[in-house]
Order: C-alpha cells, then sequence, then structure tokens
C-alpha cells in the first residue's frame, strides 16, 4: 500500500472510532490543559517576539491524542491537518482533509465545537492556510492521483458546510476551481515514459543501498554516480513539493557543475562540439512560460539544466519563472550559483554550441550583466592603508577574518572574536565584538546563525532604550537581519518576521526601503 494511503487509511480510522463506549464525541475539550498547550504552541507562529518556530510534530501529536481519547473537535482536527502538511507534505495535508471531511459528512450533529459560528471560523482558519500551501509553486503534475483525493475531499466539506448552514457556510468554492484548474493543466500534460519510471525506481532502490568501501578511482566515480542519481531523485522531490525549493536548486546546481574545472574545447569563433537543446523542445518550454504553468515548468526545466550545464538560456528561464512566483530567496540561489560557476571558469558564457547558438543569449547575457555577476561583488570596501591604524579593533579583526573564510571555513574564524567578546571592558564594546561575528557569519552564508546573533542584538537595542539614542547602530542591525531573512528559506514565520522588520525599517530609513 502506498504510504499516502497508509496516511489515509490511518486519519479516517482516527475521526470514525468513537471516543469512547459512552460516546462518539467524548467532552468538550476547550478548556482542557492539553487543548490550551495546542493553542500556544500554534500562537507561536503569530508571534513577533522571538517565540521560536511552530513544533508542528509536538502539534501533530497533541492533536491526535485529544481526537482520539478526549473529544472529537472540527478545530483540533484543523490544526492536526496543518500539522500533517508541515510534516508529511501534501500526503499529511490531503489525508488530513479527508478526516475533516468524513467528520463533517457523517457526524455534523455529533463533533465539537457545537456552534456554527465557532465551527465556521475553524475552517476559515485552515482555508486560509490550504490557499498558502496551494500556491502558484506547488507542481503536481506527478502526483495527481494524490491532489485528485484532495479535491474530492474538499468538496465533501464544502458541501456539508452548504447543506448545514446555506449562505453562512465558509467560502471555499474559489480555492477548489483553483485545485481544479491545476489538476485540469497536469492531466493535459503528457506522462513520463516508462523508461523514466524504471529508471527512477532503480535510483530509489540505490537510494537505500549499503555503501560500499571506496579503495581506488573506479569505486571513487561509481560511488559519485550513485550519489548523484540519488541526489536528482531529491531534487525532484523537493521540487514537486515546492518549485521553489532552495535546497533543490543549489544541490542540482552544484552536482551538475561539480566537476568541470576547464572551458569545454572551442574554435577561434568560440564554437564547441557540445549540442544544443532541439529547437522544439525550446519552443515548447517558451509557449508553457507564456501559459503561466511556473511551477511544472520550473521541474522540467532543472531536469534539463542536470543534462544541459551550458545552457544558460535555460538558467535565465528558470529564474523568470520563480520571479513569476515571486520567490525571491530562490531567484538570488540561481545567481549566486551561476555566478560561482562563471567566475571559475572566465570566458565561458561567451561560448557557443557546434550550430552557432550561443551558450548565453543576449538577453541572458544582459541578464548576467545585471543580476548574476553583481552578486559576487565585495561589499565591503577595503580601508585604505593610511587608515589602518585608526580603524576600531572590531573592525579591525573582521577586515582581516573575510579573506580566512574561504581557507578556514567559518568554524576557525569564528574563534578569533570568542577572545574579545570575553574581554570586552565594556557592554558598549562586547555588542559591537558581537556585531562583528553575527557580520561573518554573514559573510559566510551561515544566515540562520548570523539571524539567531542579530535578534538578540535587536532585543539588547530596545530592552536598553539604544534604539533612539544609537540610530545608525540600530538600523546597522535591522538592514542586516532584514538581508538574512531575504536569503533563509521562505516559510510563514520568516515571511511574517521580514515584514515585520520592513515596517521598522520604513520608519528609521526610508531611503534604504526604496533602494
Amino acid at each position: 500500500m502506498p504510504y499516502s494511503d497508509q496516511l489515509l487509511t490511518r486519519y479516517l480510522s482516527l475521526v470514525t472510532q468513537p471516543v469512547s463506549a459512552q460516546g462518539y464525541a467524548g467532552e468538550d475539550a476547550r478548556f482542557s490543559i492539553e487543548f490550551e498547550a495546542l493553542e500556544g504552541e500554534l500562537a507561536k507562529a503569530q508571534s513577533m517576539h522571538g517565540a521560536g518556530p511552530v513544533d508542528w510534530p509536538k502539534v501533530r501529536q497533541g492533536s491526535e491524542a485529544i481526537l482520539q481519547s478526549m473529544s472529537k473537535d472540527l478545530r483540533v482536527a484543523c490544526w492536526l491537518s496543518w500539522a500533517l502538511y508541515h510534516t508529511e507534505s501534501f500526503a499529511g495535508l490531503s489525508a488530513g482533509c479527508a478526516m475533516i471531511s468524513h467528520l463533517c459528512r457523517e457526524q455534523w450533529s455529533d463533533f465539537f465545537p457545537q456552534k456554527a459560528r465557532t465551527r465556521c471560523a475553524a475552517m476559515v482558519w485552515f482555508i486560509a492556510r490550504l490557499e498558502q500551501a496551494l500556491a502558484g509553486d506547488v507542481a503536481i503534475k506527478d502526483q495527481l492521483a494524490l491532489f485528485e483525493k484532495l479535491e474530492a475531499s474538499l468538496q465533501g466539506i464544502d458541501e456539508a458546510f452548504t447543506r448545514q448552514l446555506g449562505d453562512e457556510a465558509p467560502l471555499l468554492l474559489p480555492l477548489r476551481r483553483r485545485l481544479t484548474a491545476m489538476i485540469l493543466k497536469a492531466r493535459e500534460a503528457e506522462p513520463r515514459p516508462a523508461s523514466v519510471i524504471a529508471q527512477v525506481k532503480q535510483a530509489a532502490v540505490n537510494l537505500f543501498a549499503p555503501a560500499a568501501t571506496i579503495d581506488n578511482e573506479k569505486d571513487a566515480r561509481r560511488a559519485y554516480i550513485a550519489q548523484e542519481d540519488n541526489g536528482r531523485l531529491l531534487c525532484g522531490w523537493w521540487l514537486r513539493n515546492r518549485a521553489s525549493d532552495v535546497r533543490a536548486l543549489r544541490l542540482n546546481r552544484v552536482m551538475t557543475w561539480l566537476q568541470m574545472e576547464r572551458l569545454p574545447g572551442h574554435d577561434a569563433q568560440n564554437k564547441t562540439q557540445l549540442s544544443a537543446l532541439p529547437a522544439e523542445k525550446l519552443q515548447g518550454y517558451q509557449e508553457r512560460f507564456e501559459q503561466r504553468g511556473y511551477a511544472d515548468l520550473v521541474v522540467d526545466l532543472e531536469a534539463s539544466l542536470s543534462r544541459a550545464p551550458f545552457w544558460f538560456d535555460g538558467q535565465h528561464l528558470v529564474w523568470k519563472c520563480l520571479k513569476a512566483l515571486k520567490a525571491e530567496a530562490a531567484m538570488r540561489e540561481v545567481e549566486i550559483q551561476l555566478a560561482l560557476f562563471l567566475m571559475r571558469l572566465p570566458g565561458l558564457a561567451q561560448l557557443r554550441f557546434e550550430d552557432g547558438q550561443p551558450f548565453a543569449d543576449a538577453a541572458t547575457q544582459r541578464w548576467i550583466a545585471s543580476r548574476v555577476t553583481p552578486v559576487l561583488q565585495v561589499e565591503r570596501e577595503p580601508p585604505a592603508a593610511e587608515s589602518l591604524d585608526s580603524r576600531l579593533p572590531w573592525d579591525a579583526v573582521l577586515d582581516d577574518a573575510i579573506p580566512m573564510l574561504q581557507s578556514d571555513g567559518i568554524k576557525s574564524v569564528a574563534q578569533l572574536f570568542k577572545p574579545h567578546i570575553q574581554s570586552a571592558s565594556g557592554e558598549r564594546a562586547k555588542f559591537y565584538w558581537r556585531l562583528s561575528l553575527a557580520r561573518i557569519c554573514h559573510q559566510a552564508r551561515k544566515y540562520e546563525l548570523a539571524k539567531s546573533q542579530l535578534e538578540v542584538l535587536d532585543e539588547q537595542l530596545k530592552s536598553d532604550g539604544l534604539a533612539d539614542w544609537e540610530p545608525d547602530l540600530n538600523l546597522e542591525v535591522l538592514r542586516l537581519l532584514y538581508s538574512c531573512c531575504e536569503l533563509l528559506p521562505q516559510n510563514k514565520v520568516v515571511r511574517e518576521y521580514k515584514e515585520a522588520l520592513y515596517r521598522r525599517l520604513c520608519h528609521l530609513d526610508m531611503e534604504t526601503v526604496l533602494e
């Protein structure tokens, strides 16, 4: 039985089995310790005070316990369904919606809460989150059956509420129509060839095969190919669940370009012996882009790019899809990875395929010049020689540490700052040393680590009342925090925190925001 069907069976059983022999729905758990604990955990998603991320496995476990042994409650069922999405992706969400559908269709007169208005409020909360999950960057072509089940469950929920409440029912129809349109578009796409399916199954078997000892170059090559196959599977999985997943974009490019250390052979006209993509495939991609099927197109483009490492027009097309999906962090990842590759092989973007087509056409060249190349420009100008002696100590250590990152790594470089933080003569000096440590973490692209340190500094500025007395310092901390949020993988918590930072930056420095 497929794993998605196992989840479906498990959670349907959870709502069909009565709480006890005395009654199906049990007692109202609204004022129980367990219910309030779940409310407190979920409230973290709305907190602007660094309460930490929601522990979704904890929400899942607590919700299951309430539904099984305390109360059949629609609010808890909605929480459980959203927790299943976070822990099991769309397979979990489909199982959760099937559970809610059964509850509403078969047990309407029994479950809690009893008030129609409270039931509607629970569904409005859940519908808002469903709209997030079914945003434009979901690729459904390879998991069509799962989304068809999800569509059927949403129809059951909608019909049950409409039958019982009429015009007072929560509005599910727009979401259902959007999901139906996505499914119809996916049905029109061509199915994968059987040979490709066989390759994927074989790679899946290899993924769980025990690793062999590597004793020679042949073994190393075999191991590399196996890891590459497994990596492609992982990229495909990530992208099918979210086409803007930064991990998939990064891993695909690292694997594709990892072993390329020199320019391909070429003549005086920059022509190589490499073949360009077939014209009909290029035309098909362009037509799909114009039809706005961005998420599914990203999945297929990434597969083509793994086999066509020098097709830079394809990199540009992926970037344009991500821009249409408003996936800023993913756009940035494509820019950074391509910039690193082009820096490693100067002149690569000027080469051509054997038929004369450029690796990068005029539009792609302009994109590279305006968006790709600048990402590697050093943000901090090196200090002038005559001003070295006048630098503040934390700035001097920071300037010396940046060139060491590539050779020594962030762990070693961070050790340079710890003695200074511990021996700082006052809180002001200690603050600046910690800020420099956060800046070196940001420079090393350890954005989560930098964000954690900057949040502490931001709280210190606010609690000590220094934000008003040190506006420049406050602004620098907020700018770095906002930059970290832009470059981290995007989720609801990060987006809400970034919006709050944006509002504070608007208040402090409109010029920076406009830039």
